[in-house]
């Protein structure tokens, strides 16, 4: 089912809708997006996903079709299924974030509302982006895990995301730290198998999760890898200080995590475990094979894009440079309060 708007001599901007994404109303959602085409001399085509008929069929037929400019507005699972769809066309794709969590869109750097996001659609700035594949082809572009981060989003239903938003997810991942650890063999390309008691075993093509944390620093959507973090906290203490490397943006420096980069990597679970990929369930499963797909598929970004500013330093360089930015700001605040409490005990 298509709404179009046009005017003859326009260009048309087709985009896959998912009306059920986010808490937003998607008419309301509909006429914000197509009103500011139209300010920018666009019509468009609203093309609605159904049970039937997701984002990755509605987006072969728009290529089928010869389509001026592909844009998707939904969540991160409807983007995702849409770029599947596109693998090695190199045709680009827009964005238009509409979901609970939007995590490509922070990842990538894309803007959240509907104005910016337009002008960085029709900008005509697109860089390539790996993506990941498993063993049954589904793909995935910012993370897949094995573990308690998986279990975290099977127990978030789609009514506390929806009233509750965001925290949804902080209150599952609060339930399941209680979690048991699983026994995982994890098999790095050709390398010997490492025997790890896990809480999770992340796969990130990118590095940020709900609330922007950087679960994994070191991952870049450019680099041909994946990076690999076994997650092996067993206490709230622990749990705690993960957290905080987290917020500092240095998680692969504590002590109960291991990072590995490779290209190919299988999990073998001794029992079926929880799996995600971007924030969807994934069911259970025993063993797991996922590999790089390097410059899968084409995103119009902004040019200060995360995705871009990759190119210029090595994955680990931008990490610590990142971490030492993130502690410039603790260390001003703090020698402000200093300085101020000095300030105040010689002017008594």
């Amino acid at each position: 089912m298509s709404e179009t708007t046009r005017t003859s001599d326009q260009k048309c901007v087709t985009i896959i809708f998912n009306p059920f994404s986010g808490s937003s109303d998607p008419e309301e959602r509909k006429k914000i997006i197509s009103d500011t085409l139209a300010d920018l001399g666009y019509r468009c085509q609203f093309i609605a996903t159904t049970r039937e008929q997701g984002a990755k069929a509605l987006a072969a037929q728009a290529v089928q079709d010869g389509v001026d400019l592909l844009a998707v507005s939904g969540g991160d699972g409807t983007v995702m299924e849409a770029m599947s769809a596109l693998v090695g066309t190199k045709i680009p794709i827009a964005v238009f974030p509409a979901g609970t969590g939007n995590l490509l869109s922070i990842n990538l750097g894309i803007p959240m509302t509907v104005p910016d996001a337009v002008t960085v659609a029709l900008s005509g700035h697109t860089q390539a982006l790996d993506l990941v594949r498993t063993d049954e082809g589904r793909y995935f572009a910012i993370m897949g895990g094995l573990g308690v981060d998986a279990q975290m989003i099977a127990d978030t239903d789609r009514q506390a995301k929806d009233r509750l938003g965001k925290l949804a997810y902080f209150l599952s991942a609060l339930k399941n730290l209680p979690r048991r650890r699983a026994y995982v063999d994890i098999i790095l390309d050709d390398r010997p198998p490492l025997r790890r008691r896990v809480k999770s075993v992340l796969l990130a093509n990118m590095g940020k999760i709900t609330g922007g944390l950087e679960a994994m620093p070191t991952a870049s959507p450019r680099d041909g890898l994946l990076d690999v973090g076994i997650l092996k906290t067993a206490t709230l203490g622990q749990g705690l200080r993960l957290l905080g490397y987290a917020l500092l943006g240095r998680t692969q420096d504590d002590p109960d995590m291991e990072v590995y980069q490779a290209k190919k990597v299988t999990l073998q679970a001794r029992f079926p475990e929880p799996v995600q990929f971007d924030g969807e369930d994934g069911g259970r499963i025993q063993k797991l094979t996922a590999e790089i797909v390097p410059n899968a598929v084409r995103i119009y970004l902004p040019e200060n894009s995360p995705a871009v500013l990759d190119l210029e330093l090595p994955p680990a360089e931008t990490v610590q440079r990142t971490a030492k930015r993130r502690l410039l700001i603790p260390l001003a605040l703090l020698s402000a309060a200093i300085g101020t409490l000095l300030w105040w005990k010689r002017s008594r």
